[in-house]
């Protein structure tokens, strides 16, 4: 029974933060999404609403075979991330339903695309893209996206010029509230611990070289892994398979670094960051994965590989590079020092893009 004092909310997530949950039962229902880095901003998103006592939280995903009882909420919380892409058909499917047949306002915090470097194409599941944005624009004030590249997308390439959209990056940068930890940035050193994240699904050779060197050379260096399907490799030795599996990464079994135990895997974002005080630097093409490193007070460097990461890298001031400017003798210290040098930018901007935030949530109230 809702606390009729306090609005009810209707989340967007496979677990919420007082869940407690047995790895297994994590890994068996997905209940991350296929990636941990889901809960950075889903968590922020209900942190929001600290005050609202928890059982007016009702949790839905698309992962989850949940049946709402009621399908009337003061709020929708609709936390997502590359949502516009290919192969996203039944994550459309699922939310153009559920839109469908619940009454809520909508808050649209951090959506975006995955597209190229540069311009945009026409995605196979364009009408289904197209009939989720006409049905959260009747639902939302204001549609918060997480770069540059998603607004114009919305706006220019599909047409809504009419939409009312906003850039406000990513909530998992504001999960911690306005209390930002940073460390002294010390001389590089080859005994750092150096947290490194990949994306197994997308590979370049350029960028599991300089991975793989970084394995190899440095023994304090771990895997930050994020995909359902990497915790299944370390909970129940099954190594990854197709796309995903390469002889320079971590990817199976047998790699020194799995055997080793030079892993982390969290499904929790506040042990992740907490974790992540122990290095010294991190990098890799996983933003969320470097969100939390930059959360914990160390700097780090983003491995663009698409627009998803690059575009929220410059929303938020994030030391980046594209995986195409590596070069063969590129190495992890020039990385460290370049992101070091960068990094004030992100406190720089911090404050304002809080600010910006908030503004954008005001705007979404009911009312």
């Amino acid at each position: 029974m809702s606390n009729p004092d306090y609005p009810k909310l209707l989340v967007y997530t496979g677990m919420f933060p007082w869940e407690n949950n047995s790895i297994d039962k994590i890994l068996a229902e997905d209940l991350i999404g296929g990636n941990t880095g889901n809960l950075l901003f889903a968590w922020s998103t209900i942190k929001l609403f600290s005050d609202v006592p928890e059982e007016n939280f009702t949790k839905v995903y698309a992962s989850l075979e949940t049946e709402l009882d009621d399908m009337e909420f003061d709020y929708f919380l609709l936390p997502l991330a590359n949502t516009f892409r290919e192969n996203n058909d039944k994550e459309l499917i699922f939310l153009i339903n559920l839109l469908k047949k619940v009454k809520a306002h909508v808050i649209l915090n951090g959506i975006g695309g995955q597209f190229g470097k540069v311009g945009f194409h026409e995605f196979s599941n364009e009408i289904l893209i197209r009939e989720f944005i006409e049905l959260v624009m009747k639902k939302t004030n204001t549609i918060g996206v997480r770069d540059e590249r998603t607004r114009q997308y919305i706006m220019d390439f599909l047409g809504y010029s009419e939409a009312k959209v906003e850039v406000i990056g990513c909530p998992s940068v504001r999960i911690l509230g306005r209390q930002l930890e940073k460390k002294e940035y010390l001389p590089f050193k080859n005994d750092f611990k150096i947290a490194l994240n990949f994306t197994p699904g997308s590979y370049t050779r350029k960028w599991a070289k300089l991975a793989d060197e970084i394995f190899r050379e440095k023994k304090n260096s771990y895997a930050i892994l994020q995909d359902l399907d990497e915790g299944e490799m370390i909970s129940g030795g099954v190594d990854l398979s197709g796309v995903k599996r390469h002889d320079l990464l971590p990817t199976f079994i047998e790699h020194p670094v799995i055997q080793e135990k030079r892993y982390r895997f969290f499904t929790n974002p506040f042990d992740w960051i907490a974790d992540m005080k122990n290095f010294q630097f991190s990098i890799g093409t996983r933003i969320h994965g470097n969100i939390a490193a930059i959360l914990a007070g160390i700097p780090a460097m983003v491995i663009a590989i698409d627009s998803r990461t690059a575009g929220l890298a410059e929303s938020h001031h994030i030391p980046y590079i594209w995986f195409d400017e590596l070069r063969e003798d590129t190495r992890i210290e020039e990385l460290y020092y370049r992101a070091c040098a960068e990094m004030p930018k992100f406190y720089e901007h911090f404050d304002e893009s809080y600010d910006k935030y908030l503004e954008f949530l005001n705007k979404n109230k009911k009312g």
